[in-house]
């Protein structure tokens, strides 16, 4: 089937998924209806879909093919769907009976991941595909797309367990400067089944942080989770690429955003970026969607980069780095990241550093 014509299309293992919308799709008519509020589908998991749809696969008995699930509907904007691009404030995570239910039953027994957590979103950082987190009763794996200041993340929920995982829920803390809005999930998990929840973002304005999300549910005779998770989804994701004709061009921009904003750290790399030396510090930097600007700096042991972010409300921003690499030691570098504006700086440091430093 076509993908691109959002049908639906068969993965590895045998799971049958709808791709999430692309961004950017055309906005509908005054006279279309609004999109509905719940955008979440259940599907049969034959063989915990999850690990095949993120490449790999769990050795599990197999099942009764699964049911394709529904297409998310793309006939409006983002910025549409969201109330429009102008700056919003961080509103309070909305309570649920389904919430208090699970935050009673986490007092009990907890119930831990089976993979580093931190390792997951530390790759998501860079990639748009992969897991976010698996313990024995669940997975969760996200596919997203990004353009321009609009970011659409499909999160896949498969529950690998032979009964229901009850009072669930999944609560999105947003920051401000990032409009975010997460589809509804229902309050059962049925077993072995499979749910597709999509979340919209758009960048407004500068932002430093990133959304959380909390995820919560209970299983019956074994305990309960109440796992809270700093989403990926940072300043960076939104980065354009920026290309520049000589080396005059960069340094009049470097020049005009470091009197806006910028901080300088000095830093020790982890050992793997500095036994790789200055091309490692150039992967990292375009892992991140900097563009690398080669042989622009006078001293050639240092590297530039720069790209440039069009948030809704306040404009195009550009988002510059400079690595000096130190002389007497390869593993120490002192790092600049300058913008229009503190929050972006800091957003696009955070993610510089989380592939970098130990």
């Amino acid at each position: 089937a076509d993908a691109a014509a959002g049908k639906v299309v068969r993965l590895a293992g045998g799971v049958l998924a709808a791709p999430p919308p692309r961004p950017g799709a055309a906005a509908a008519t005054s006279s279309a209806p609004p999109p509905p509020q719940i955008i979440a589908t259940v599907s049969s998991v034959p063989t915990m879909g999850l690990e095949d749809l993120l490449g790999g696969g769990l050795a599990q008995p197999a099942a009764a093919p699964a049911a394709a699930p529904t297409a998310f509907p793309s006939d409006r904007g983002l910025e549409d769907l969201l109330g429009g691009g102008g700056p919003q404030a961080p509103q309070a995570p909305a309570s649920s009976p389904a919430l208090a239910a699970a935050g009673t039953a986490a007092s009990t027994v907890a119930i831990a991941p089976t993979v580093s957590i931190a390792e997951c979103l530390k790759k998501l950082q860079t990639v748009d595909n992969g897991l976010v987190y698996e313990d024995p009763y669940i997975q969760i794996g996200v596919k997203s797309q990004w353009q321009g200041n609009q970011g659409r993340v499909m999160f896949y929920l498969g529950n690998k367990h032979n009964a229901d995982l009850a009072a669930f829920a999944m609560e999105l803390t947003p920051v401000s400067g990032l409009s975010s809005r997460l589809a509804a999930v229902p309050p059962v998990l049925g077993a072995r089944k499979q749910v597709q929840v999509l979340l919209e973002l758009a960048a407004v304005s500068g932002f430093s942080g990133a959304p959380t999300l909390t995820l919560r549910y209970t299983v019956a005779g074994a305990g309960a989770v109440n796992q809270c998770l700093t989403l990926p989804y940072g300043a960076h994701k939104f980065l354009q690429p920026w290309h520049v004709a000589n080396p005059q061009e960069f340094f009049t921009q470097w020049h005009e955003v470091t009197k806006a904003a910028q901080d300088v750290k000095v830093v020790t790399v982890a050992a793997g970026v500095a036994a790789g030396g200055l091309p490692a510090m150039e992967a990292a930097l375009a892992s991140i969607k900097l563009s690398v600007h080669k042989a622009l700096d006078p001293n050639t042991s240092n590297v530039v980069a720069g790209s440039k972010i069009s948030y809704s409300a306040a404009g195009e921003t550009f988002a510059l780095v400079r690595c000096e690499s130190d002389a007497n030691n390869k593993a120490v570098y002192r790092i600049t990241v300058a913008a229009n504006d503190m929050e972006t700086v800091m957003g696009i440091q955070a993610a510089l550093f989380s592939q970098i430093l130990p």
